[in-house]
């Protein structure tokens, strides 16, 4: 399977669930965090980012925001106040 059948697999998956009522909302509270910021987080704590999955995978578009707030959507949680 090739990188762009992998995206496109993944977006299916992403898709049917939608479709099942899996919904993205908005996650832009500061004191909440989600699966898709911690991912994102643990990728870029050891170089990878959007722009080198897309290069890796030379993609010009890698949909990488939409799954980070689907993944947030998913699961996501109040941050522990600092208080």
């Amino acid at each position: 399977m090739n990188n762009a059948e992998i995206k496109h697999k993944v977006d299916q998956v992403i898709t049917e669930l939608e479709s099942k009522g899996v919904k993205l909302r908005d996650h832009n509270n500061e004191d909440t965090t989600g699966l898709g910021d911690i991912v994102e987080s643990a990728l870029s704590s050891v170089g990878i980012t959007e722009e080198k999955f897309k290069e890796f995978f030379n993609l010009k578009e890698c949909n990488c925001s939409k799954r980070k707030k689907w993944l947030n959507n998913l699961l996501s949680w109040h941050k522990k106040s600092k208080e």
